[in-house]
Parts: C-alpha cells; sequence; structure tokens
C-alpha cells in the first residue's frame, strides 16, 4: 500500500532495513557515534547552529514537554490555533494545569505578523507564545519570520515554540535567524521515517528559562535531555535505537541527493504540482492562499464526487489516501507531498486521481 497521507508517509525500503542493523547498547562508545554521527543533521535540517536534541517519543508528548518546560508558575501562554493540531497543543497546556489562553483563526487561514500583532496586543505579559508551523489538518503555513517579529517587539519575555512536525526535514525553518526558541517535530512525515523519534531544537534562552521552572518532569524533559547529551553523549533515557539507526541513514542519503537546500526545493515541486492540478480541474483549495505548506494539501471535492468513491478507487489500487480531518473528512482530501516521495511519485498519483474521476463521473465546477 502506497501512503500519501499526510504523515505517516512512506518509508524508503533502505531506510526500513537500517533499522535491522545489530543492536547496540545505550550506554557504549557505539552510541555515542551514533548521536554524533546524526546531530551535524539535525542541527542543518532545523538550520540552527546551537542545542539540538533527540527524544523517543511522539510529537504530541513532545509538545507537551514544552508546555511544561517554559512556563513559569503563575505565567501565561498564548496558543495559535487554527487547525485540530495547534487547539491539540492547547488541550496539552490546559491538561498540565498552566495558564493557557487562545486566538483563533478559521480553518484553512494562517498566523502572520499583522494577525499576531493583533492578537498580543490585547494580553498582557505572557511566558510563551506557541504555534504550529504547518497544521496538518488543513494545509495551512503560519509566517514563522512575522510571528518572532512581532512577539519580540510586543512581548520581549516570551518565548517563540514551534510545532514543526508536518515541516521538519521537509520545510527550511531557519531556525537561528528567525530567533526561534523551540522547535520539535516527530520524523514520521517530511523524514520519511517510522514514528518514535521527535528532534528539536532549543535556545539558550529557552534553557536557561527552563533551568527556572520547577516540574517539567524527566523523561521528555528537554532541559535534562540536553544536559544529558552535552555531558555525556548520549540520550538520557534509553533511546529508540534502530529508529536512530534509520535516521542516520536518512541524513546520508540527503546529503548524497544535495543536502536540505535540495530537499526543501523539492517539496516545494511537488506542492506546486498538486496546486496546478488542483488548480486545472477547478478544485478549491482548503489553506487560503498565501499560507499553503510545501509538505500537505488540503483539497475541497465541492460537492462533485463523493469522498467515499475516491477513497475507493484509491485503495483498489494500491494507495492509502484517506479525506480530510475532522470537520472536513467528507468535504475534503489531503495528499500528502513530503518526504521520499518524488515529483514522479505526485505525477502517478494525479494520474490515478484522473482516471478515478473518469470513472466514478465527475461534476462541472459550479459557477460562481
Amino acid at each position: 500500500m502506497k501512503l500519501f497521507i499526510p504523515g505517516p508517509t512512506h518509508v524508503r525500503r533502505s531506510i526500513l532495513e537500517a533499522q535491522a542493523a545489530p543492536m547496540i547498547g545505550h550506554r557504549g562508545e557505539e552510541m555515542k557515534k551514533l548521536l554524533a554521527d546524526v546531530l551535524p543533521g539535525i542541527r542543518a535540517s532545523f538550520g540552527t547552529k546551537g542545542d539540538v536534541v533527540v527524544l523517543s517519543c511522539s510529537s504530541t508528548a513532545a509538545m507537551e514537554a514544552i508546555s511544561r518546560s517554559v512556563t513559569r508558575p503563575g505565567k501565561k501562554v498564548l496558543h495559535l490555533v487554527n487547525g485540530n493540531f495547534s487547539d491539540l497543543w492547547f488541550q496539552l497546556s490546559t491538561s498540565c494545569g498552566l495558564g493557557a489562553i487562545k486566538a483563533e483563526r478559521p480553518w484553512g487561514d494562517g498566523f502572520d505578523l499583522g494577525n499576531v500583532t493583533a492578537e498580543l496586543q490585547k494580553h498582557g505579559p505572557l511566558d510563551a507564545v506557541f504555534v504550529t508551523h504547518c497544521e496538518t489538518s488543513t494545509g495551512a503555513l503560519s509566517d514563522l519570520g512575522g510571528i518572532a517579529k512581532a512577539v519580540r517587539e510586543l512581548q520581549p519575555e516570551a518565548l517563540v515554540c514551534v510545532d514543526v512536525t508536518s515541516t521538519g526535514g521537509g520545510v527550511k525553518l531557519d531556525f537561528d535567524r528567525l530567533g526561534l526558541d523551540v522547535a520539535v517535530g516527530g520524523v514520521q512525515k517530511c523524514w520519511a521515517l517510522p514514528p518514535a523519534l521527535a528532534l528539536g531544537a532549543v535556545s539558550q534562552r529557552a534553557l536557561e528559562r527552563a533551568s527556572r521552572v520547577p516540574g517539567r518532569g524527566y523523561t521528555n524533559d528537554f532541559l535534562a535531555a540536553l544536559t544529558f547529551q552535552n555531558e555525556k553523549a548520549m540520550t538520557s533515557t534509553t533511546p529508540a535505537i534502530p529508529v536512530i539507526q534509520a535516521l542516520r541513514q536518512q541524513i546520508r542519503d540527503i546529503e548524497a541527493a544535495g543536502g536540505f537546500e535540495a530537499r526543501f526545493k523539492k517539496h516545494l515541486q511537488m506542492q506546486k504540482q498538486v496546486l496546478d492540478w488542483s488548480k486545472g480541474h477547478g478544485f478549491s483549495i482548503l489553506a487560503r492562499d498565501g499560507f499553503r505548506s510545501p509538505s500537505v494539501t488540503s483539497i475541497g471535492c465541492d460537492g462533485r464526487f463523493t469522498m467515499d468513491e475516491l477513497v475507493k478507487g484509491y485503495k483498489a489500487a494500491g494507495y492509502y489516501i484517506t479525506g480530510g480531518y475532522g470537520k472536513t473528512k467528507d468535504t475534503h482530501w489531503r495528499i500528502g507531498h513530503m518526504g521520499d516521495h518524488t515529483p514522479q511519485c505526485i505525477e502517478e498519483l494525479l494520474a490515478l486521481t484522473d482516471s478515478i474521476f473518469e470513472r466514478i463521473g465527475l461534476k462541472e465546477p459550479a459557477r460562481a
């Protein structure tokens, strides 16, 4: 089955086979070498020369760890919510008992300098601002540069914390240049690896803040993990060794194919293919123009066919693609043009989609 959902996405056989390397001890020299091998590539993916960390957990667990690590007692944090997963982060913060508030945009919209400036003017001092770079449920990409600028100007004490689950390893992040404080994301999307790891980048500001926050926990605590990693060149807890071995192989393959810049360009090319095809067929795009992600596109069926027919057509051809997410489940479908998919893969997928429409019948687009 060919996975084109926006994660977990297709994993190449050579990456799967890298997990079958002999097991090593997590407290020996081989583990030190494994970490040393992957850290430079992780830095390159985030666009940072600073600290990066490998956590053996889901993106959700890492997001919760960020909330617990950067919020001081009695302080408030602001969540920028524009879909299901950004709202999940807000729920994680509230479940930890934090003083979390949220600013909401409609599904398909994103955050930028203008709307974040307006939101920050409504609130008193904040400890952090949380944003989901790409809202996977909608395919909307927020402007991290604009958000960081607004926060620095209006809330200089607030940390800028980013969920990059749908963009890490596939979309340019520029962590250092933009002045971000924490960015974290799983490896099952643009990295095209099996789930089980979350990779993060952390600023010195964020580490200093975490040192003053009690009750951070330990297992996924960024400060504990980085202290152990920097002082002992190992992970603080037993890691998902096979997936880190696969990560090493993926980094080597990315470097051999032109590095992360080439990978970022490939994602943009695949996005263009999907957007051009959608426009040519008269389909609407859920994410607003100017806020569209290079990694996933949510396309509206616009009443021209039933989603069940399309999903069945994909399945019969050996492709796994479902409808939209949450409230868009029956009105949209999402194409994950990410990871190790290629422009040729996208071309084949879109040709298949055309053949399915020929079979099931496609109504003409509604006139404006």
